[in-house]
């Protein structure tokens, strides 16, 4: 109990969370007047810390209260307080004071929020002082994680240092009732960033300039703007000519794009919509949510045969001004395809002279600090999904409690979907997803997000964690570091960010299927089933291992996938064509051949086999049109929608599932005229099928009824739907990634999580020793 001096007390606080970048201080300040308290509050590094002084019934009214109603935007995490006696004089009121640098530990920075309604409606409202203004923020929204260049989130630590204060702003920012109160990103039509527009054979121009785009844009046009993490290329949906000259200027055949409409009603208009799903796309993040297609008038080359469509909101006040002219655009990040997104106005100058396809840019001088790609994400049977993390997430870190006390990692990430994490305790901080590290430039933004996340932290790793592959960039990275280094095995890191996430500490079934892994034993693994704890795994199941072939470009032929598979089953001895002869003569005679337990590639042997898919232009399309067939499947009610046949035998130890007899059962139903979207169905029916019966046993096996789905696999949502209720009428437990994508963007988390757990929990094992797929390499 404190002491208090004629009952009147001091209270001495300090918050940690989000709470530098969303108006956290002024609200502190508005909240202590009100309650007729004197004393300050300021940003402590990454912290607020706050001393408030009065009477002792009024200060704990502000403590309950400060729990209790933080800003929009905030998250406490902790708040450490100690009540005591004034030692002190009660002079003046309650004030905001200036920013100290002390204490980094456990830092947090606001990610980019989308603009609020507030600011919107001041924007579109005539005689406002920031009446049509693209910068236009408060203290609830706006650019914050892409604009920061060190802590405390101050003005003069943010890119807004470029720009002086008018007076109407300056009175704004500095009055505590004004909702833009120390809101660093204020600005006005009398002050700020400018927005110019340049047009193919023009000179760059102010006025107008959002004119001049929409202009080009309703003509066919190809525009780039400039958004918050980067450029985007926008065009219109509608123009089937302007998306096919949009594809040639990325180089990206197939892959559908995301759509950004005006208001929600636009994209019901086109896609069904669940509560859920609208709550995620009206969410501050505002990611690209993946949304069952229903109709629309879109150009068949916006997204194919696909059925779903990525669809999002705009979520900066440009993107508005923009999309109420021209309604709904492609919005695709601008880049070609697997370099990283464009975010310095040189970079796109460089690039707009070079490229005839692009019609026009639009951008201004407020300078991008990172860049950062729109998240994407899904709602599956009733959770959010993320499939991309990124604008709108990034940097918020996931707190797993179960690494308070380790040392401070470096978890590297795998090499496709990269993104890297650090930690601090319990912190952990995913970095962007950087995309595939197949060339110099995505290494180069590999290495410079990582000491970008670094510095901006303070964190100074004490290990480095990667995956066991040899040739993956990002353990060379690693190994580069000079660090302790720790290897994890690829699918325990997938299933140990489920466990992570759910702070999951006891063993768990761990189903973890993607297209490639490499294994303990030196092959290619992908169609995993684990028996997992946060210190090691044991391999209890798997898919029968295929002979394919192994050459680079493999992945993207998906006939000659099928071709290894039916080789495999016993289906067509005698090949129709010469392809698949040279196919079987390479498998013969075991000409750069691998042997694969992947699942992700059976996925891609079945569309192939099905006529939906032979070759891919992009990561993972036959696996996608596949689930896309089964997801456009309507049964009629004498149609048989049961499971294909499959075989499980006991091998090595291990469960070993064969799918052959799958296969062979489609091949033969195809050939006698089944549709193919029936066939699409079942096979998803039989996999979900085969998880729960191979959960089955392994619980009887070992009495466990947690299971842990992770891999890219479980992207697919027809698979999800179907798995997960089925594992709970069979009496088990099923957790998912909810914080991290499934998919290798996800697998540091892993990484830092086993770890984690080995560092903690060393019997001073030597050098290189290997103990449930982690090896620790000093």
């Amino acid at each position: 109990m404190a002491h208090s001096q004629n009952g009147r007390i001091t209270a001495d606080i300090e918050i940690r969370g989000v709470v530098q970048g969303v108006g956290f201080r002024p609200f502190v300040a508005r909240l202590a007047n009100r309650h007729g308290l004197t004393g300050f509050v300021k940003n402590e590094s990454g912290h607020v810390v706050i001393r408030a002084l009065g009477p002792e019934k009024a200060v704990r009214r502000f403590l309950d209260e400060l729990a209790e109603k933080p800003p929009a935007g905030a998250r406490i995490d902790s708040i450490e307080k100690e009540l005591s006696a004034p030692s002190q004089p009660e002079e003046g009121g309650f004030v905001i004071a200036g920013s100290g640098r002390s204490d980094f530990s456990r830092a947090m920075i606001s990610p980019d929020i989308a603009v609020c309604e507030d600011c919107l409606r001041e924007m579109t409202t005539p005689g406002d002082p920031r009446y049509l203004n693209p910068f236009i923020s408060c203290v609830a929204c706006g650019p914050r994680f892409t604009i920061i260049d060190a802590l405390p989130y101050d003005r003069e630590t943010t890119v807004m240092s470029d720009f002086d204060m008018c007076p109407l702003c300056r009175s704004q920012y500095h009055d505590p009732a004004d909702r833009r109160c120390h809101a660093q990103t204020v600005c006005c039509n009398g002050c700020g960033p400018v927005l110019r527009y340049e047009g193919r054979g023009e000179a760059p121009v102010e006025a107008d300039a959002v004119a001049r785009a929409v202009a080009a844009l309703k003509s066919g046009g190809i525009v780039a703007v400039k958004g918050i993490g980067g450029y985007h290329f926008a065009c219109s949906p509608y123009d089937g000519g302007a998306v096919g000259k949009l594809r040639e200027l990325k180089g990206r055949e197939d892959k559908p794009f995301a759509v950004m409409f005006p208001a929600p009603e636009d994209i019901l208009s086109c896609c069904r919509v669940s509560d859920a799903e609208k709550e995620l796309l009206l969410s501050p993040a505002r990611p690209i949510v993946l949304l069952n297609r229903a109709r629309g008038d879109f150009a068949e080359s916006v997204c194919g045969a696909s059925r779903f469509l990525g669809a999002f909101l705009p979520y900066t006040p440009l993107q508005y001004l923009l999309l109420r002219e021209t309604g709904p655009l492609v919005m695709t990040s601008a880049n070609v395809s697997s370099l990283p997104i464009i975010k310095d106005d040189g970079e796109m100058r460089a690039f707009f002279k070079r490229n005839a396809l692009l019609d026009g840019v639009l951008t201004h001088n407020r300078r991008i600090l990172r860049r950062l790609d729109d998240s994407v994400a899904t709602v599956v049977n009733g959770k959010i999904q993320l499939l991309r993390r990124a604008r709108g997430y990034v940097p918020l870190p996931v707190e797993i409690a179960a690494l308070q006390g380790c040392p401070p990692l470096l978890a590297c990430g795998a090499q496709q979907k990269s993104a890297a994490l650090m930690t601090a305790g319990p912190l952990c901080y995913p970095t962007t997803e950087m995309g595939d590290l197949d060339s110099v430039e995505a290494m180069d933004f590999y290495r410079e997000t990582v000491r970008d996340m670094a510095a901006l932290f303070h964190l100074k790793p004490a290990y480095a964690v990667c995956d066991m592959h040899p040739d993956y960039a990002a353990a060379r990275y690693a190994r580069e570091t000079g660090l302790p280094v720790i290897e994890v095995q690829h699918h325990f890191a997938h299933i140990a960010s489920v466990m992570a996430e759910h702070d999951i500490r006891e063993p768990v079934i761990g189903v973890a299927f993607d297209g490639t892994g490499y294994g303990t034993d030196g092959t290619v693994w992908g169609g995993e089933f684990l028996i997992a704890s946060p210190g090691g795994f044991k391999r209890a199941g798997h898919l029968k291992a295929v002979k394919l072939l192994g050459s680079d470009d493999s992945v993207k032929h998906n006939w000659k996938t099928a071709a290894c598979y039916m080789a495999d089953a016993g289906i067509g001895h005698a090949p129709c064509s010469e392809r698949e002869k040279l196919v079987r003569a390479a498998l013969g005679n075991n000409i750069n051949t691998i042997r694969s337990s992947s699942m992700g590639r059976v996925f891609d042997a079945v569309s192939a086999m099905l006529g939906i898919c032979g070759e891919s232009t992009y990561e993972g399309q036959g696996a996608i049109e596949l689930e896309n067939a089964a997801a456009a499947y309507r049964l009629s009610p004498e149609e048989d929608a049961g499971p294909l046949p499959y075989g499980i035998r006991r091998g090595g130890g291990a469960f070993i599932a064969d799918l052959a007899p799958c296969l062979r059962a489609i091949v033969a139903e195809r050939d006698t005229g089944a549709e193919t979207g029936l066939l699409a169905l079942r096979f998803h029916l039989t996999i979900a099928g085969l998880i729960a019966d191979m959960c089955t046993r392994l619980r009887e096996e070992h009495g466990i009824t947690k299971v842990c789905l992770s891999g890219g696999v479980f992207q697919n949502r027809v698979l999800l739907e179907k798995t997960g209720p089925l594992l709970a009428s069979e009496g088990f437990e099923v957790f998912l990634n909810e914080k991290v994508p499934p998919n290798d963007g996800g697998i540091a988390l892993g990484q830092a999580y086993a770890a984690g757990h080995r560092i903690m929990n060393s019997n001073g094992e030597g050098t290189a020793h290997v103990r449930g797929g982690i090896r620790q390499i000093d």
